[in-house]
């Protein structure tokens, strides 16, 4: 497997083994993490390629206005295969409740009958919910480049606060 290839798994692996020790020390004033590691489900419309979208994502909160945001979604096109996308993005926060956002980030694309592309995201949205809400609603507006096209996406979820 190529570094490429692995470089997803290993971002998912961090993620599951690392926040339990980091937001312990984020909640004593230290640590890399400045609030609660949020996580949710997406739907979406990928209008370039006429497919429907399901996917997650985590919300890794390191700085006042920075969030890591690792997501992955998998693609239902009407005539063809299914196919995934896993993303590595970093997202901006705008303001003072931190309801607009914009960011970008590595994309691997693998299309269901192809091989696995690298490219790169474009993204901006509104979280609809105060920062102090547990339940997170928020409307996104996504680009992928990938092979010289980039698809736009509407993207509709929800981000969960433990």
């Amino acid at each position: 497997m190529s570094a490429w290839r692995a470089a997803p798994f290993v971002a998912l692996m961090f993620i599951v083994l690392a926040p339990t020790p980091a937001l312990a020390q984020a909640r004593r004033g230290g640590g890399l993490l400045s609030g609660p590691i949020v996580l949710g489900p997406r739907v979406g419309r990928d209008f370039g390629n006429h497919a429907w979208s399901l996917g997650a994502q985590v919300s890794v909160p390191v700085g006042s206005n920075l969030e890591l945001r690792p997501s992955g979604d998998l693609f239902f096109p009407r005539d063809a295969e299914t196919g995934w996308q896993a993303n590595g993005d970093a997202a901006i926060r705008f303001g003072q409740g931190g309801g607009l956002y914009a960011g970008g980030g590595v994309a691997f694309a693998h299309p269901g009958n192809g091989e696995t592309k690298t490219g790169y995201n474009l993204f901006f949205g509104l979280g609809t919910a105060a920062p102090s809400e547990r339940l997170k609603p928020f409307v996104e507006f996504r680009w992928t480049f990938v092979d010289d096209t980039s698809p736009f996406r509407l993207a509709l979820g929800f981000n969960y606060r433990p």
